[in-house]
């Protein structure tokens, strides 16, 4: 919450103002790495700059601190062509009688057995690109793999799912692997 400062226009009439938070406390969720454009041809964003990307259904909005001159890219829904979401290499590494063995073993989907691990390295995933193509313009974003389905909802809910396509990496699960091996199970089991 900001601070409430009196400020006075006339004697005797109290105006409350409430600062706006400051942009270096905010959490930056997503890293630029790539963008080409027309219109910034001479203003080049520094490149792996973090920013926050906003998806609203008149377009796309995204700000941080790129240069000295401009903090904000936008994209007008009309102009966007295709948005593309890149899932990230997805690693499962669990234990015999572990809550992410024994739900998969029942049935339950990985992106919900995903939250019952007992230590992190039981499942991992790398980050999610996201590519945007404009008519004149071309971004590409990453940001956390666990963001993958929050973004996909995202984007439909905004009206851009007939422009989104999704592209899912590879998923290995390590401890399917051990149970095919006869000699890896009887050291396991020792």
């Amino acid at each position: 919450m900001g601070k409430l400062v009196q400020l006075q226009n006339d004697p005797g009439t109290p105006i409350k103002k409430k600062f706006q938070k400051n942009m270096a406390t905010k959490k930056f969720r997503y890293r630029l790495t790539d963008f080409k454009s027309n219109y910034y041809v001479g203003r080049k964003p520094v490149y792996n700059s973090k920013c926050n990307f906003e998806v609203h259904s008149a377009g796309l909005m995204l700000s941080g601190n790129f240069c000295n001159n401009y903090k904000h890219i936008s994209i007008l829904s009309q102009e966007v062509e295709s948005v593309t979401l890149v899932r990230g290499k997805e690693t499962i590494d669990t234990f015999y009688m572990s809550p992410i063995h024994m739900l998969s073993k029942i049935g339950v989907p990985k992106r919900i057995s995903r939250y019952f691990s007992f230590h992190p390295s039981e499942y991992k995933i790398t980050e999610t690109k996201i590519l945007i193509e404009g008519k004149e313009q071309r971004l590409e974003l990453i940001t956390s793999g666990y963001s993958f389905e929050k973004l996909k909802r995202h984007f439909k809910k905004r009206g851009y799912g007939d422009k989104l396509k999704i592209e899912r990496g590879p998923s290995m699960d390590l401890s399917s692997f051990r149970s095919t091996i006869p000699e890896a199970e009887a050291r396991f089991l020792k």
